[in-house]
């Protein structure tokens, strides 16, 4: 299993349960629009989540933009690439 299979299963994961969703519902596609369980407050949740588990720390620019699980998989891929 590849780091980057491990981050998005990972993701997949945080969000699943932020979200209190099962992970099979957590598709790249799943965003803010899509969900009403994607409150602001669990976007909020969302980020303290991932910031912790990833160790990093999202920009407010980053913050606003992580508004889908893809594009939550793209901004953490660009960080961590970043570091590494």
């Amino acid at each position: 299993m590849t780091d980057r299979t491990q981050m998005t299963a990972r993701v997949r994961e945080i969000v699943g349960q932020v979200l209190d969703l099962p992970v099979a519902q957590v598709a790249d596609e799943l965003s803010a629009g899509s969900s009403s369980a994607w409150t602001s407050l669990n976007h909020l949740m969302l980020v303290s989540q991932l910031e912790n588990e990833f160790g990093v720390v999202f920009t407010n620019q980053e913050v606003r933009a992580l508004s889908s699980v893809r594009a939550i998989l793209e901004t953490l891929g660009r960080r961590l690439d970043s570091v590494a």
